[in-house]
């Protein structure tokens, strides 16, 4: 008889946004590739749960002012720091609002998010 290979975990993804239907529909999609996702609407409710939970995935976007991804992007950091953090911009040219892994543009945000977090986490 053989054995069946161990099932790897989920990957754990923290999605900040302050927008909570994007929030929603974004841990909908997340979730349908099997990954295991929590929302924050809040700089305060994301710091609590870097705190308080493992991720290897942190999630953020225009919803959030520059200061509050670079409080989140380094409350992240310094607590998982093998995770990856994926910033989702409004547009091509638009510059990344903290130190990120990867970045999507919003409009590519589906497949190239999902591609993303495989390529740098799996």
């Amino acid at each position: 008889m053989g054995t069946t290979p161990a099932k790897k975990p989920a990957i754990r993804i923290l999605s900040a946004s302050m927008d909570a239907g994007l929030n929603r529909s974004r841990a909908l999609l997340l979730r349908e590739h099997g990954f295991e996702v929590k929302t924050s609407e809040s700089l305060e409710q994301a710091t609590q749960l870097i705190e308080a939970e493992h991720f290897d995935v942190l999630i953020f976007g225009s919803t959030l002012s520059r200061d509050a991804c670079w409080t989140l992007a380094e409350a992240f950091r310094k607590r998982h720091a093998a995770g990856r953090i994926v910033e989702i911009l409004p547009s091509p040219w638009s510059t990344p609002r903290a130190s990120v892994d990867a970045t999507v543009v919003g409009s590519e945000e589906p497949a190239k998010l999902v591609a993303s977090i495989q390529q740098h986490v799996a």
